[in-house]
């Protein structure tokens, strides 16, 4: 077996190029209030302002949530399904609806992972309902907060990306 035999399966590539679609999405522009669809308000109405926030702070908290929720997590492969459907919410919140790119993005992760275990499936695609409820339930709107939130959902699944990529790791 050569250096280079190990990428030869599919679902190596495949965590390649989700590894590297997380990367330029933490590399990305992170989506902030201007970026939202607002309607414009009339001198009378006042714009309800986002407390300021300490993006310390902010950060730390974000990754200490993700790091508990990954222990709940049975295997990388789960996790990773979590942390998409998560990141999923977070860019149908602060784009449209009608971007898929993260739900496109498990689909295929899905698809090479699990070709014929329907139980296995069921198993991550609940992971990722339940990463995309997660979220939805924490916001309501795009706000600085949300783009900490990606940026260290982004980070995670780097990291998670790389694990799986590991063609010593166990099984």
């Amino acid at each position: 077996m050569t250096n280079l035999d190990f990428l030869s399966k599919p679902y190596i590539m495949l965590r390649f190029i989700i590894f590297f679609s997380l990367l330029v999405c933490a590399l990305s522009p992170a989506p902030t209030l201007a970026q939202t669809s607002k309607k414009a308000t009339s001198k009378k109405e006042t714009v309800k302002k986002e407390k300021p926030i300490d993006p310390v702070k902010a950060m730390e908290q974000a990754e200490n949530r993700i790091d508990d929720n990954m222990v709940t997590m049975t295997n990388l492969v789960e996790a990773l399904s979590n942390n998409l459907g998560q990141l999923h919410y977070l860019r149908t919140l602060c784009f449209t609806q009608d971007d898929q790119k993260w739900r496109k993005q498990a689909s295929a992760m899905m698809t090479l992972e699990v070709p014929k275990d329907s139980a296995r499936r069921r198993q991550l695609i609940r992971a990722f309902n339940a990463g995309y409820y997660e979220q939805k339930e924490r916001y309501t709107i795009c706000s600085n907060t949300v783009a900490i939130d990606v940026a260290v959902l982004a980070e995670n699944g780097r990291r998670l990306s790389v694990m799986l990529s590991d063609p010593y790791r166990e099984q």
